[in-house]
């Protein structure tokens, strides 16, 4: 049987269940801009420049980089931060302009083609270093007093360089909880009257959600601890909160972790409860699925396996699988090789399916219809690649970072009919970061990992 065009997958466009629709199955995933003022600030016209060029682009979904709902907890000296509530009307004139730009509707646009803009909103926690946006004796908040340890591999001295960048956090008690989930709501609605068409909120990576989630940084005996259900009801909350405050017609996403990849976080079985839990609300659009957190940041290495590093905690076996369509149908067969250099995390997309079946839409859309969306990040490089995760059924939607960064354009190029398959244009251009006097040498796992991003 042949296969469907590698193009006409990713063309595709995709309904979300509030009734937004994706032009095509490409996402820009959230990335740090690093472009705001020291010390935290609002969008400025760097930002605007950076997103009129992806809104050029031709992606189908841009998904900006963080916005800290809490201006105490910065992830960077240069996030993009909220005040604390209530909000000012230059705020949101602000944020209109921000809207303006993701959309295209600054820079001439046409309608047809616009992306759906979606403003990542992330809470830092424990990962938010000492001083920032706070002193440097006041700790960060998080679910326990859980100390960062990305550098335990240096012994003793890794030790104190951690006490000395992060400290040890504070437990929040329920009023702190309370506040944070005011804080997502709100933040949430500023987002929609500024007109924008959703949000994420980031519950990867280690940041708050994601720490509340992770029997590792989660040792609270209350009803926000204790048990799967427990760790989850936070972010289960939040998601009824921001939905209490926006229309059905708004957008609403997850960033969830598939595992932490350390040792006592959280596995593919507790994560596989919480998309099954965020689909069960009826509340959430669609999960972004990734995996990784800063105290073992080799997910954001080029040769990332997940596999292999489930095989490190004892928790998984190394395999070698064909990749089947969903019925096998219309599937574009990629490689092994190929596989294990994009598509970090498709194992466990595969696993959700079992709780977020796939959905077509009366008029026959793969991925269309009420059901919950699934987007997959992370190593996704190649037309063929992304074609292929898309035609097997396992997600509905591929979403790429360093690759959309370097090539703001990649997302026509990967659409266009015009250029074959096969055809280099087709693919995401060869790159290699160079190295800078000794820094790649540095044996901070942190500084390693992350000269690439």
């Amino acid at each position: 049987m042949p296969t469907t065009p590698q193009t006409q997958v990713i063309s595709q466009p995709l309904t979300l269940p509030c009734g937004k629709r994706l032009p095509n199955r490409l996402v820009k995933a959230p990335m740090e801009e690093l472009l705001a003022d020291f010390g935290g600030g609002l969008p400025n016209r760097l930002h605007h420049n950076l997103y009129n060029a992806w809104a050029k682009g031709g992606w189908g979904m841009i998904i900006t980089g963080n916005v800290a709902i809490d201006d105490t907890h910065l992830g960077t000296p240069f996030d993009v931060v909220l005040p604390k509530p209530p909000y000012l009307e230059d705020l949101l004139e602000s944020f209109r302009a921000y809207a303006d730009s993701v959309t295209g509707r600054s820079c001439g646009v046409q309608e047809s083609n616009r992306p759906l803009a979606v403003v990542q909103l992330v809470h830092a926690g424990r990962q938010s270093m000492r001083g920032s946006g706070r002193s440097v004796w006041q700790p960060a908040k998080a679910p326990s007093s859980v100390p960062m340890r990305p550098s335990d591999n240096l012994g003793i001295v890794g030790r104190a360089l951690d006490h000395f960048m992060w400290g040890t956090p504070k437990e929040m008690d329920l009023s702190d909880i309370q506040e944070v989930k005011l804080r997502y709501a709100q933040a949430s609605r500023l987002c929609y009257l500024a007109g924008f068409d959703g949000v994420e909120l980031h519950a990867s990576h280690g940041y708050l959600l994601a720490a509340f989630l992770s029997p590792k940084t989660n040792l609270r005996t209350d009803r926000y601890g204790g048990s799967n259900e427990n760790r989850a009801r936070l972010l289960l909350e939040i998601v009824q909160e921001v939905r209490n405050v926006v229309p059905p017609t708004f957008a609403l996403g997850v960033k969830l972790n598939s595992c932490d990849y350390v040792s006592g976080g959280l596995t593919e079985e507790d994560a596989l409860l919480n998309v099954k839990w965020l689909a069960e609300t009826g509340g959430v659009d669609f999960i972004e699925i990734s995996g990784g957190n800063y105290e073992n940041p080799s997910f954001i290495m080029d040769d990332f396996d997940s596999e292999a590093e489930k095989v490190k905690l004892g928790g998984g076996e190394k395999k070698k699988e064909d990749q089947q369509g969903a019925k096998g149908e219309h599937v574009n067969p990629v490689s092994s090789r190929t596989r294990k250099r994009e598509a970090f995390f498709q194992s466990f997309a595969k696993r959700c399916r079992s709780v977020v079946p796939e959905r077509r839409s009366e008029e026959g859309e793969q991925g269309g219809g009420g059901g919950i969306k699934l987007i997959l990040t992370g190593g996704l490089r190649t037309r063929n690649g992304i074609s292929g995760v898309i035609s097997s059924g396992d997600v509905d939607a591929a979403a790429l970072a360093r690759p959309a960064a370097l090539y703001p354009d990649l997302a026509s190029r990967l659409t266009d009919p015009t250029i074959p398959d096969g055809d280099p244009r087709a693919d995401t251009p060869a790159y290699k970061v160079p190295a800078i006097g000794g820094l790649s040498a540095v044996p901070l796992k942190l500084v390693g990992a992350g000269w690439g991003t």
